[in-house]
């Protein structure tokens, strides 16, 4: 690592836990021997910082090979920088144009750890509108739409890995959802397979149809519909508006990868 000028001031801890992660971002997982290796640190005190950053959901181990891998969540820590730019300049005029043909309103939602965060919707401008704020606020993992449409595109271990955070903070979360473990794999297996899912809001009159948005990388966001159930059932909304959708999905995907490409260049 490149020597640093000391400050009276600084934290060795935190210095040494962003060392980490930046190692992290320039590779494809890494063991707690390369990590100490590469950050120049004893092994012991990589492993609590690994450990620390795993459980705060910055990072995941990975069952496989046993290397540390980054979670999309560590995105949040560029929230509102250049990160934010494929907002405007990809997904948001691809938004509009379909909150236009079909009405109800669409938001583009990522995965921040144990959580889901709303970027960015067409709620200001839908006659169908549930609320007028475009973005910036989080909604559960495990039991939305968007949280489960993630959740089935994720690799198997970083699925499992996102669901045990939930678990961990929430032991009574499946059980107060009715269902079991088990069964709720399978249901994103399920969903996985059709590409969509739809299902009402929990605690809320309204209902949500999602779809994944994926990148080279794998799936990166998903874009949801909101809905009254009065209006429609939800297989009228699958019926009506999820190939729309999914086409959207794949423009947005597509500009996604124009976009890092160019960024990268």
């Amino acid at each position: 690592m490149s020597t640093r000028k000391t400050d009276s001031f600084s934290v060795r801890s935190l210095e040494r836990g962003l060392d980490i992660l930046r190692v992290l971002n320039h590779h494809n997982g890494l063991t707690v021997t390369e990590t100490a290796e590469l950050v120049e640190l004893p092994r012991p005190t990589s492993f609590r910082l690994l450990r620390t950053l795993e459980r705060l959901g910055y990072i995941f181990r990975d069952d496989s090979d046993k290397k540390f891998r980054l979670t999309s969540q560590v995105r949040t820590l560029s929230h509102g920088f250049d990160e934010e730019e494929w907002l405007p300049n990809v997904a948001r005029p691809l938004m509009i144009d379909l909150c236009k043909r079909i009405l109800w309103p669409v938001a583009i939602i990522t995965n921040i750890g144990t959580a889901m965060l709303v970027r960015d919707s067409t709620h200001s401008m839908s006659p169908f509108s549930m609320f007028r704020h475009r973005g910036g606020f989080k909604i559960p993992l495990l039991h939305t739409a968007a949280g489960q449409m993630y959740l089935a595109c994720c690799t198997p271990d970083m699925r499992e890995q996102l669901i045990n955070y939930v678990v961990a903070a929430e032991p009574q979360t499946f059980v107060r959802a009715g269902v079991t473990r088990p069964n709720y794999t399978r249901n994103l297996e399920r969903i996985a397979a059709d590409g969509h899912i739809c299902i009402k809001v929990p605690g809320h009159n309204q209902c949500s149809l999602a779809v994944p948005i994926f990148t080279k990388d794998g799936v990166f966001a998903v874009m949801s519909m909101s809905f009254y159930p009065s209006a429609m059932s939800t297989k009228q909304a699958v019926d009506s508006f999820a190939q729309p959708m999914k086409e959207t999905a794949a423009k947005i995907s597509s500009g996604l990868d124009a976009w890092n490409e160019k960024r990268a260049a």
